[in-house]
């Protein structure tokens, strides 16, 4: 071994650096962009928030990925040669790696260029696995590879995960063919190697870094390399040299305006064109608005307190922009709002009727409409059940049973024993005073929902505590079961299986931050998976709504419509609902 290091080694010293033909960007064309949330972090196998997949997500690269404009969304191979071969009883699917995909430089490959091989899409699946990592991700492998869940289990008894094992569900046969097996046939299975959480590491790296270093010094094969990251505030990336160069060829959907506008003007151009990405955090709506008016940054979703300032009352771009050639690109996005309520709290949580009926009463006592008209200024859906309308799985004839009354909800606080005292406030039916505590972040969409959930509460003679923190840290505390209760959002998500793992018990410490255990629901979660389209899935898909909406857990919100302004000097912009980080398919007029 030691011997075909040194080979190898040497050889490489031989080799001309990376190839700077390989990838067309032009260090020169700069995209300037902003989230409106900090980033976690860039282990791909342990973050699970929007913001820091999005970095992740240009930096490794998946085995498959979206064509980036068919509609219904539809597989293609990315780090793959093509789709893989699937066994008949489509339980094993063989992957074939793409040759001459190099990991950017690293003191990890001792000065090496270090090729991506079959065997580094093996080690991310294993490190998923790896109970040390508390990957988000563990519920959706767990029942689905062969032999996941008993090597995870494995490691939890012994203390220690073998990352030398030869794994019955995930393994290289060669240096470039990747076997994975399944328990059964799964409906799903690959929409998971399209995520960013499954771009291929390289060992040497991650055991170079450690577990917390490696958060800050991804190194991938994908189109961007990370330059610079101050925390909150500053991401930098650069394209990378030896990333593959493609040709932009993408089918616009028929009689979509827009879209065969966007493929007219990008059809043949050599691909990546943007060098460089910087990325602001901008967590203020006012400055974010201000720093796209002000072209400090090239595209927006607009902020919903500044929509008026961007369309008019019938959703057309105002002339003012048009003028300046500004393009608009508005969508129903694949996302969910909601309000989850922690089931281990020691106020609000618990399975006894009254706390039900508590949790039920504040639901019923927050006006979602009035959330979408101030808040949201209009521009979002209200929700009737957890799947947005453009995700599979939505039923656009299902109707939440839970309607916006604080008549009723104030009847049932009375019912149950919650009496007021004399000031006006609801005591507990021990006696003790009833405190409702919602956490909630600094930004000023936050403290406008703030003031709505007083207002509410107010109405049924409810104490209010609103505790503020940062959004990184209000997610640790989440998966720890500590936070009684907090507005989250969940997006891009392929199927309904996806959206309705947030309150399945097994994902307790990943995505289930209400804590919720039902017997019930999760023996409905696991026919979910397993059922074809269909009368009976939809009635399952109703039966877990109903649970959900019985037991008092989610206050649901809505599903946002999103608008998307560019300036003129970027082109191509568009937004797939859920491919994350595609600046590879954008362009930058140079000024």
């Amino acid at each position: 071994m030691i011997a075909s290091l040194l080979i190898g080694l040497s050889v490489s010293m031989a080799l001309a650096g990376p190839n700077p033909k390989a990838n067309p960007a032009d260090p020169d064309k700069v995209l300037k962009v902003a989230f409106p949330v900090p980033e976690t972090g860039f282990d791909p196998v342990r973050v699970n928030d929007l913001y820091s997949n999005t970095i992740t997500g240009v930096i490794f690269q998946s085995l498959l990925t979206y064509d980036w404009m068919a509609m219904p969304t539809r597989l293609v191979p990315n780090a793959a040669e093509s789709m893989p071969v699937v066994s008949d009883d489509q339980t094993t699917f063989t992957f074939k790696v793409k040759k001459g995909l190099y990991f950017t430089p690293d003191d990890a490959f001792k000065g090496q260029r270090r090729e991506l091989t079959a065997q580094d899409f093996v080690y991310t699946l294993l490190r998923h696995a790896d109970p040390k990592n508390r990957s988000p991700q563990v519920s959706d492998f767990d029942d689905k590879i062969l032999g996941f869940a008993e090597s995870r289990k494995k490691a939890v008894a012994s203390g220690r995960f073998d990352y030398d094992q030869k794994h019955p569900g995930m393994y290289a046969t060669d240096r470039y063919t990747l076997v994975i097996k399944l328990i059964q046939p799964d409906r799903n299975f690959l929409t998971l190697l399209t995520n960013p959480f499954s771009g291929a590491m390289a060992r040497e790296v991650v055991e170079k870094y450690g577990f917390e270093g490696i958060m800050a010094n991804p190194v991938g094969t994908g189109p961007y390399i990370l330059e610079k990251w101050v925390r909150g505030s500053k991401i930098i990336l650069k394209a990378n040299p030896e990333f593959p160069g493609f040709v932009w060829d993408f089918q616009a959907p028929p009689n979509n305006p827009v879209e065969i506008r966007i493929a007219n003007q990008m059809q043949g151009r050599k691909m990546p064109q943007i060098g460089r990405v910087e990325v602001s955090i901008i967590e203020e709506p006012q400055s974010m608005w201000l720093a796209f008016s002000g072209k400090e940054i090239d595209a927006v979703a607009v902020p919903p307190s500044f929509i008026e300032k961007a369309l008019t009352p019938k959703n057309d771009l105002l002339q003012s922009w048009v003028a300046q050639g500004v393009n608009m690109y508005r969508s129903v996005e694949p996302d969910i709002r909601y309000q989850f309520f922690n089931m281990r709290d020691p106020v609000i949580g618990g399975y006894t009727p009254e706390k039900i009926a508590l949790r039920r009463a504040i639901i019923m006592g927050f006006d979602v409409d009035e959330e979408i008209r101030v808040i949201r200024k209009g521009q979002a859906v209200k929700a009737q059940q957890m799947v947005s309308p453009v995700v599979a799985g939505h039923d656009p004839n299902y109707k939440s049973i839970v309607k916006f009354s604080p008549l009723s909800a104030n009847a049932l606080l009375d019912q149950f024993g919650y009496k007021k005292d004399a000031k006006g406030y609801r005591n507990m039916p021990d006696g003790k005073p009833l405190v409702f505590t919602i956490y909630s972040s600094t930004s000023s969409i936050d403290r406008e929902r703030d003031e709505l959930w007083k207002k509410s509460m107010d109405r049924l003679g409810i104490r209010l505590k609103v505790k503020k923190d940062k959004f990184p840290e209000m997610l640790k505390q989440g998966k720890q079961c500590a936070i009684p209760s907090w507005s989250l959002g969940w997006t891009r998500s392929s199927e309904a299986e996806f959206v309705m793992k947030l309150l399945y018990s097994k994902t307790i410490g990943q995505n289930n931050y209400a804590c919720f255990e039902s017997a019930e629901y999760d023996a409905y979660f696991e026919q979910l998976k397993r059922l074809p389209d269909g009368p009976e899935r939809t009635r399952v898909l109703h039966n877990m709504y109903r649970l959900m909406e019985l037991n008092g857990v989610l206050g649901l919100s809505s599903t946002g419509i999103a608008t998307r302004l560019s300036h003129q000097r970027l082109e191509g912009f568009r937004k797939h609902p859920l491919i994350l980080g595609d600046w590879i398919y954008y362009d930058i007029q140079k000024p």
